[in-house]
């Protein structure tokens, strides 16, 4: 069997691996639809190429190869699903399953992993969980199984190490699906780690006191000695650039930062490092014989793989590297891109669901844009110096080919990706070779390996400082909006048609032309036509996004938590620039307008209950087709039009029913009502007036209040349950998400 074939087989094995993506991932059960859906893309894709190929290629193999193709991607989609994590029936996730309210209990079990910072200032770590008490009686635990998602108070955190053995106390949880669009997907992120519940710890009420030993204790040695020769921040972004963010508890706006002005590469153990590595065996070994420097190079990639914490992108850099050790082995040159494809296999065999990391696949695109790329730039570029036009290549090679992966998932790019990536790759490349040297001295003579470190203060504070800079510019962060897959798939298309054919590299800039008129044609498309109201799920008050096409007017910002994790990620995903009005109707604080100041721009911020302006000026809003509206002095009803449909919003936590029956009439389209108590008295005054919708946003709605809703024949959704509610002109009111889930 040739290479090809080889090849093509492997091939065959990606596809059928994504493949599962057509029913959603995780999806342990998809339906039979679903399946006769993959099985017929699986058996007819092969011979289709077949009959392609044919003609066209004299090496094509036989029919009977490409039917070995198919059962090949077939095994694929069934090992997939075979691996994919799923609760046991003793799982400690069916204690709460038909229960959504969190139960305090005491697990006893062991830590799987160190403790990391999250964004609310609590550590978090996974829990390998084997007996829980749900009584509170020291004598009564449970046997049961899982993974844990476990966090816990700053205070609580010390001396907690993997293999520990721990009885913590808490509020068991479970996961719920985003109720608004662009939102994190808590429970979906847990399945993919094979958790299905989590813990909210308050103490750890045991613990083992063993010493701590082993790749956790080289590890700390590693980052104290950074910490103490650089400080603590300085310590521990050095020991992130060295030993990769997931081996080092970096503080998570730290890490945003360098993820959202695309550095987030310099944060991962990857392929420069190995180089590095390999570069330092050859160089120590060049009187040793090939098989000596293959045995000491294969010790010292398995040393740091270990080391970093067996992250995909260093496995896959190890991997290639041993490939070049067994080159100068065999006296043979290495193939670059089949090493690539050789290592993605290997590692996709190990761990199918890697499909589906981010991660892992921005790190093989990363490397196959070196590779492919890369050179071909470097020629363009050939009346430069050629290490200055390498050094240019390269941030621009990997931009390219990363770019629209990271604009589908995040919605967003930033102009100075490129600029800012070459102008810090000279402080990146000596960062990485010092940090490296020190790291190793630091191990063997730690006092030596701390000076050393010393001498990186400079260049780290340089590259922090311009770092910290760029947020601030214009265009640092342009959404992009939602790109759909096929876009994505055409993207990709165009840059893999470019690299194969010559006769197409010779008109690539066509090429680029098309791909940014793929992504900014809908944009302006969006900005020209759309007309929307989004209501989305806030923490005290809804809040309601208004796209008049290209205008947009917010009422409510929310909390500095709502912002983060709610706003944010839905002006990116809408591809939101610039909002027109923001109205404040809910004593918003002024910290929280200072936040979104930052992340948006915005042209005027109206408070239309601001007492002292309440005349007919400040009262009313007219923004094109939208008129928005103040009913009262005080704060909780305001009424817009939009269109042909009349809105009328109420807040039920500073207003009664009594009050408001002046503000109500027949013929009213939608009610939008939020508070903290939906009582019999609102349901009264709801029945008399009759809205053709009612929108209900409250934490918590009682048996008896839904019973009476449908009694009335109101059509209402509950913001809480079925998500944020979005409106449409010809498509209606309706849940931007299927959620059955229900609150006790």
């Amino acid at each position: 069997m040739n290479s090809w074939r080889y090849i093509i087989l492997i091939l065959a094995y990606l596809g059928g691996l994504f493949l599962t993506g057509l029913w959603g991932f995780p999806n342990p059960q998809p339906s039979w639809q679903q399946w006769t859906l993959v099985i017929l893309l699986i058996f007819i894709i092969p011979p289709s190429l077949f009959i392609f190929l044919n003609r066209r290629w004299r090496r094509c193999p036989q029919l009977r190869f490409w039917f070995l193709v198919s059962c090949v991607a077939f095994f694929a989609v069934i090992y997939f699903q075979f691996r994919l994590p799923s609760p046991r029936s003793t799982d400690i996730s069916h204690l709460i399953k038909d229960d959504f309210k969190p139960k305090q209990v005491q697990v006893l079990g062991k830590v799987l992993s160190e403790p990391r910072t999250t964004n609310n200032n609590r550590k978090r770590f996974w829990f390998r969980v084997q007996r829980v008490n749900l009584n509170g009686n020291n004598e009564q635990y449970k046997t049961v199984t899982g993974k844990l998602y476990v966090t816990l108070p700053n205070t609580e955190v010390y001396l907690i190490y993997p293999r520990q053995t721990l009885i913590i106390e808490g509020n068991l949880y479970q996961p719920r699906s985003p109720k608004n669009p662009g939102a994190f997907d808590f429970k979906k992120y847990l399945a993919k780690q094979g958790s299905f519940s989590g813990l909210k710890g308050e103490k750890v009420v045991f613990r083992t006191d063993k010493k701590l030993w082993g790749w956790t204790n080289l590890r700390n040695r590693i980052i104290n000695g950074f910490t103490d020769a650089l400080g603590k921040e300085n310590g521990l972004v050095i020991s992130s650039i060295i030993l990769g963010r997931r081996a080092v508890d970096l503080p998570p706006e730290t890490r945003d930062l360098f993820v959202n002005i695309g550095l987030a590469h310099v944060l991962a153990a990857s392929g420069f490092h190995v180089a590095l590595l390999l570069g330092i065996v050859f160089w120590i070994t060049q009187s040793l014989s090939p098989k000596k420097k293959l045995i000491l190079g294969i010790v010292i990639l398995i040393f740091y793989v270990v080391l970093t914490g067996i992250q995909p992108s260093i496995l896959r850099a190890a991997l290639m590297g041993s490939s070049v050790l067994i080159g100068q082995v065999l006296d043979r040159k290495t193939n670059a891109l089949g090493a690539l494809l050789l290592s993605g296999f290997l590692l996709l065999s190990i761990n199918p669901l890697w499909i589906w990391d981010l991660g892992f696949k921005l790190s093989f695109l990363a490397t196959f844009a070196l590779l492919v790329a890369s050179p071909f730039i470097e020629k363009k570029l050939d009346f430069l110096p050629p290490k200055l036009a390498g050094m240019i290549a390269v941030p621009i090679a990997v931009s390219i080919w990363t770019s629209p992966l990271i604009m589908y998932f995040f919605h967003s790019f930033s102009f100075y990706l490129i600029p800012f990536n070459i102008l810090a790759t000279p402080l990146i490349m000596l960062l990485v070779v010092g940090g490296i040297i020190s790291a190793v001295f630091i191990l063997i003579i730690p006092n030596l390996g701390i000076l050393i470190a010393k001498i990186l203060f400079w260049p780290l504070q340089i590259l922090l400082q311009s770092a910290q800079q760029i947020p601030q510019l214009k265009l640092s962060a342009f959404a992009v909006g939602q790109i759909s897959l096929v876009t994505l798939i055409i993207i990709y298309s165009i840059l893999v048609t470019i690299w194969l054919n010559k006769r197409f590299q010779k008109y690539w800039h066509i090429g680029a032309l098309i791909i940014i008129g793929l992504i900014i044609i809908p944009i302006i498309y969006k900005n020209i036509t759309l007309l929307k109201i989004t209501v989305l799920e806030g923490n005290k008050v809804p809040i309601i996004v208004m796209q008049n096409r290209g205008k947009v007017t917010l009422i409510n910002v929310g909390s500095e938590t709502d912002i983060k994790y709610t706003l944010s990620p839905f002006l990116s995903q809408q591809g939101i620039n610039k909002i027109n009005t923001v109205i404040i109707t809910n004593n918003q604080d002024e910290l929280s307008l200072s936040i979104i100041k930052k992340k948006i721009k915005i042209n005027s911020i109206i408070d239309l209950f601001d007492n002292k302006e309440f005349n007919n000026s400040h009262q009313v809003i007219e923004e094109d087709s939208t008129i928005i509206k103040a009913m009262n002095r005080e704060s909780g009803i305001i009424k817009w039009q939009i269109k042909d449909k009349y809105w009328l919003w109420i807040d039920g936590q500073k207003l009664d029913p009594q009050s408001i029956s002046v503000h109500l009439n027949h013929g009213l389209d939608v009610l939008l009502w939020s508070g903290k108590k939906l009582s019999s008295d609102w349901i009264k005054l709801l029945k008399k007036y009759q809205p053709k919708i009612l929108i209900i946003s409250t934490n918590y709605l009682p048996s008896f209040i839904k019973t009476k809703l449908n009694q009335e024949n109101l059509k209402w959704y509950w913001i809480e349950r079925d998500g944020a509610i979005q409106w449409i002109p010809n498509q209606g009111i309706k849940p931007l998400f299927n959620n059955q889930e229900e609150d006790s």
